[in-house]
């Protein structure tokens, strides 16, 4: 027993751990030296080369689906590219001890207490974790670089995915895009589109455009050309239409272009005072056939948008579209719609938007909260920027309102609040409840969405509550941002005071 004991167990425990110890040098291996640097240089030039496609490509009126398919997965894969270098690139200032101006910031108790309290996991708020430790320990057990190969690792499948998408036919791709015209007014290529381009979604408007501009069979059923796009509510439906509508070669196209909410179509189809339907909703039908019915729109072709459209009875629909409509020769319908089932009503194959891939949506997102900063330069706020741009959920109107309050305090201190605020929130709009808990607002919500004048106060001037100005006794608004196509809106938040004292601001 006792030479069981000293000599028989210890001798199997190293045989375990040697093999043990060889599976992961097996498993994971070692990059060869220079590895990484090959794979880097690789993936800039293919990056390069992609870009150079995407940009040619997006500057032409593309019509084939096809090559619309291929360039939306080449421009999801640039993305994801330019995302694996970033992220490389920031591991290796945080390794190397580069912290920037925001070095040695670390977390509140109170912070970490709520976010433990929520249930809810943070890393970047995790102040006990330890980036150098964690390299010690990777490169006892792998060897060689530790965090370094994974970045190498990295950078080799972003290669590899790359050069899967280019390896078959790209030449094919380049030769039939240069077959298709140029556009008149190409816009300037920046991380973000904010005029006349719509972040990530040019294949989408494509389609749409080419649908408003396609004539169709006159004189015979289905009198009706319909389009719908489908898609969860904040991905982007509204803007993407507008943009769509807003392209030069339909706003030649059509002599009017007009737009109905839901509540107009409802005032129109029941009293009119009614904003809401009943049971199953028979005003909105009848008020889309009384808006098609207007003289106006037979005056000339007309684009009629209808925005959050209800469920209509699929059946009375048809019998509408299967009657001669008083709309005039080449008009259209564009329907934006949560409900996939709504989709039937087309009359083509509907448009169906998903949310963006989390490498794409970090550009939109970085491009409020950063600004022209470098995020190589601030790697802590960075670490904290790409936790807070995992959870907006991909929506545009977060990172809008989210990241150009992030811009205005550009401290670390302050990002680590917001992204607590976000960890622990469970109200949707998530900026809404956000804003809720870090506003010095003496006073309960009253609404959120859009107003028709621009209101007095931002966002900062609630922050910084300046000295100098006061607030309406009854309440007042702030505003978040402002939609220009087509509606003019300011997206705001009103506050109702509940008799304790406003804050003090200034415009």
């Amino acid at each position: 027993m006792e030479f069981t004991k000293e000599v028989v167990v210890p001798a199997a425990l190293s045989e375990i751990l040697s093999r043990i110890f060889s599976f992961l040098f097996d498993t994971f291996g070692r990059q060869a030296p220079g590895a990484r640097d090959v794979h880097r240089r690789r993936l800039e030039q293919l990056l390069g080369n992609i870009g150079s496609m995407v940009e040619e490509a997006e500057g032409r009126h593309i019509t084939n689906q096809q090559l619309l398919a291929h360039l939306k997965a080449l421009t999801v894969g640039m993305y994801r590219g330019r995302f694996a270098l970033e992220v490389t690139d920031l591991d290796d200032v945080r390794n190397a001890g580069g912290e920037g101006d925001d070095d040695g910031v670390e977390g509140d108790d109170a912070t970490d207490a709520a976010v433990a309290a929520a249930g809810k996991r943070s890393f970047a708020l995790r102040t006990s974790f330890n980036k150098a430790k964690r390299s010690r320990v990777t490169r006892l057990i792998l060897g060689g670089g530790g965090a370094g190969d994974d970045g190498a690792e990295r950078l080799a499948a972003a290669v590899e995915d790359l050069e899967s998408l280019t390896r078959d036919y790209m030449r094919e791709f380049i030769m039939l895009v240069q077959g298709y015209p140029r556009k008149v007014d190409r816009p300037v290529r920046t991380t973000l589109y904010m005029d006349r381009c719509v972040f990530g979604r040019h294949v989408e408007k494509e389609r749409i455009v080419d649908f408003l501009l396609q004539r169709p069979p006159s004189g015979r059923a289905p009198f009706l050309s319909v389009l719908a796009v489908v898609g969860a509510k904040k991905v982007g439906k509204t803007t993407l239409v507008k943009h769509a509508c807003d392209d030069e070669r339909v706003r030649g196209r059509f002599a009017r272009i007009e737009w109905f909410e839901t509540p107009d179509v409802v005032r129109r189809g029941g009293r009119p005072d009614q904003t809401v339907w009943e049971s199953d909703g028979p005003e909105y039908l009848a008020g889309v056939r009384r808006i098609l019915g207007e003289p106006r729109f037979a005056a000339g072709r007309s684009l009629l948008v209808f925005e959050d459209a209800w469920p209509i009875d699929e059946s009375a629909w048809s019998a509408l579209a299967a009657s001669p409509s008083a709309l005039a020769d080449g008009s259209k319908l564009l329907l934006t719609c949560r409900d996939a089932d709504l989709a039937r009503l087309g009359t083509v194959e509907p448009v169906v938007l998903h949310t963006l891939q989390q490498e794409e949506y970090w550009y939109y997102f970085k491009a409020f909260a950063f600004g022209g900063a470098d995020p190589r330069e601030h790697p802590r706020i960075a670490a904290v920027a790409r936790e807070i741009s995992e959870h907006l959920e991909s929506t545009f109107l977060e990172a809008r309102v989210l990241g150009t309050l992030l811009r205005a305090n550009f401290d670390a201190r302050f990002w680590r609040r917001v992204l607590a605020a976000i960890v622990r929130c469970e109200r949707r709009p998530m900026h809404v409840g956000v804003l809720l808990e870090l506003l010095p607002v003496r006073g309960r919500l009253q609404s959120y969405g859009y107003c028709r004048s621009p209101p007095k106060f931002t966002v900062q001037d609630v922050l910084s509550a300046r000295a100098g100005g006061g607030v309406p006794e009854d309440g007042f608004t702030i505003h978040l941002c402002r939609e220009t196509l087509y509606m003019d809106h300011w997206y705001s938040i009103t506050f109702k005071n509940d008799g304790a004292p406003p804050p003090v601001l200034t415009t």
